[in-house]
């Protein structure tokens, strides 16, 4: 069966990481794991953890990944937010048979951080782009 199961964390999009993993861990005295580079995206991830609370904070390697597009059309900040989830395949299938408004941007899921898999839906819907997850 699907289901939405949690929160699974924050996504923002930063220039540098070095400045997060300081002020997060160093200064705040909160959990950091990473950075983490994603080559094949062009960028790298620092992981945030707050109580029960994850914030993913990801920056640009290469001036071609989609961060930095983001960060160059000044769209940095808050960029999604991620729902834990089981039975991915059958959501998105859910998803899509109901035409309800729904934009899927994933019809299919794509591997993700930390052997995940991970689908997106457009804004259109929610007001903010919706990341599902499972397996993270």
């Amino acid at each position: 069966m699907s289901a939405v199961t949690g929160f699974a964390h924050v996504g923002v999009i930063v220039p540098k990481l070095a400045p997060i993993a300081e002020l997060f861990g160093d200064r705040l005295g909160l959990p950091v794991r990473g950075p983490e580079p994603e080559p094949e995206l062009g960028l790298e991830v620092l992981w945030v953890t707050a109580g029960d609370t994850t914030i993913e904070f990801v920056a640009p390697t290469r001036e071609d990944s989609r961060a930095a597009a983001v960060l160059a059309r000044g769209e940095g900040g808050v960029h999604h937010v991620a729902l834990r989830v089981e039975g991915l395949d059958g959501l998105l299938e859910q998803l899509a048979a109901a035409g309800s408004g729904v934009v899927l941007r994933d019809r299919t899921p794509r591997a993700g951080a930390h052997g995940s898999r991970v689908a997106f839906l457009e804004p259109e819907g929610s007001g903010a782009l919706v990341e599902l997850v499972e397996g993270e």
